[in-house]
């Protein structure tokens, strides 16, 4: 019995590969330090506790509508006048079971087989394989310096053949934020192209050093073209709730996408909807708790790096990803990745998921103590400047190799 060529065109998750690896060695005994997660250990705004709490013990745990309850989208729709400055209406919103899948349902309600999607490198692991899922090719835009790519960069890839941009800001895996000019130009011309723009905002709110994300509603005429996904996991640190949105000017866009949820998910937790509801109606300053955590973890963890000999080190400006060079060891990011966890029991996501062999992601939101060991270790492990001798979990090991 064969199965189709697309199960063998799209691979695992890496990021929930690394996830299961970590969590299958720490529960036979070893020490691991995970820095290859991608959710905050921020505890749930009480808010949305209380919110799961209430509507559980009304013993009504039921369908909700296909695209999401009246109370979410309200909740949407002031979270999008606070944060954008836009005014939405329930008709311009999908509630999906995460930001993932918000962007999936764009990609097949906006591209046919054989089309074109661009997006920068390095890029989200999922992007690839998404646009790939809906039958069409999938084209990362190379970095230049500093990993950023420029406006020019993207026009130049762009043929006839393009349907679809993705652009995610802050960057998922290295924290780039990309500037007002640059967002600007870019929603400028993909609707004078008639490109459809996905702007997958799900870490807008987690910038460091001053900076903010500009909002791509400030630069489009009638937005026809344009798609802004986002969701509660990162910002409150609700991974487990899988809620996340879309809004666009397109009304039939968001109704497309509607259709193919119905036939799908047929519709989101009746539970999880009620809790973003109440994060996103509640008390934000837990948002901002978690921002400045984050900061206070990437200076912690970028000092440690640096002093880890041949890195190249660019300093991210949002999320809880750095995207470290590695190429001076002579390793790929899979051997990297794979020496790091049997030698020093670190657990980070190889490059070449996001596009970047020779690279490797580390994450910061794990507690700081964490984060600062999972450094040191990597120091060790690497560099043979640091001493050949490291205490993991009270004992004494020295390096070999």
């Amino acid at each position: 019995m064969k199965l189709s060529k697309l199960s063998a065109a799209v691979g695992d998750s890496p990021t929930l590969r690394i996830n299961a690896q970590a969590n299958a060695l720490k529960k036979q005994g070893l020490p691991i330090i995970h820095l290859g997660g991608g959710e905050p250990e921020y505890p749930a705004p009480q808010s949305a506790v209380d919110a799961i709490i209430a509507k559980a013990n009304t013993h009504k745990i039921k369908y909700s509508p296909s695209t999401g309850t009246t109370d979410l989208k309200n909740a949407v729709i002031k979270y999008t006048k606070d944060n954008y400055g836009k005014t939405v209406a329930p008709s311009n919103i999908i509630i999906t079971s995460g930001a993932k899948q918000a962007v999936y349902n764009a990609l097949l309600a906006t591209i046919n087989p054989g089309k074109e999607v661009l997006f920068p490198a390095p890029y989200w692991v999922s992007y690839p394989e998404m646009v790939i899922m809906a039958g069409a090719i999938p084209v990362p835009v190379k970095p230049g310096k500093d990993l950023k790519v420029s406006f020019k960069h993207i026009q130049n890839q762009v043929s006839r053949r393009t349907k679809v941009i993705i652009l995610n800001s802050p960057v998922n895996p290295s924290g780039t934020v990309f500037e007002e000019e640059f967002i600007k130009n870019i929603v400028e011309f993909c609707e004078k192209k008639e490109i459809f723009l996905i702007m997958d905002d799900i870490y807008h709110k987690l910038t460091f050093d001053g900076k903010t994300c500009a909002s791509p509603f400030k630069y489009a005429k009638d937005g026809q073209n344009l798609i802004v996904v986002n969701g509660v996991s990162k910002v409150y640190g609700l991974t487990g709730l899988r809620i996340g949105w879309a809004i666009s000017e397109n009304r039939d866009l968001i109704a497309a996408m509607g259709r193919f949820q119905s036939q799908t998910t047929s519709c989101n937790s009746d539970l999880s909807e009620a809790a973003a509801a109440a994060a996103l109606m509640g008390d934000q300053s837990c948002v901002e708790d978690l921002r400045k955590q984050l900061e206070e973890n990437r200076n912690a963890l970028i000092n440690e790096l640096k002093q880890i000999k041949g890195l190249g080190i660019t300093v991210p400006s949002g999320t809880f990803y750095t995207l470290v060079d590695f190429n001076y060891y002579g390793l790929s990011s899979m051997e990297l990745a794979k020496f790091l966890l049997e030698k020093a029991y670190v657990a980070v996501v190889p490059g070449e998921a996001f596009g970047m062999e020779g690279y490797a992601r580390i994450s910061y939101c794990a507690a700081r103590d964490t984060v600062i060991e999972g450094a040191r270790r990597i120091r060790w492990a690497l560099d043979k400047s640091s001493p050949d001798e490291i205490v993991i979990d009270g004992k004494t090991v020295k390096r070999t190799w």
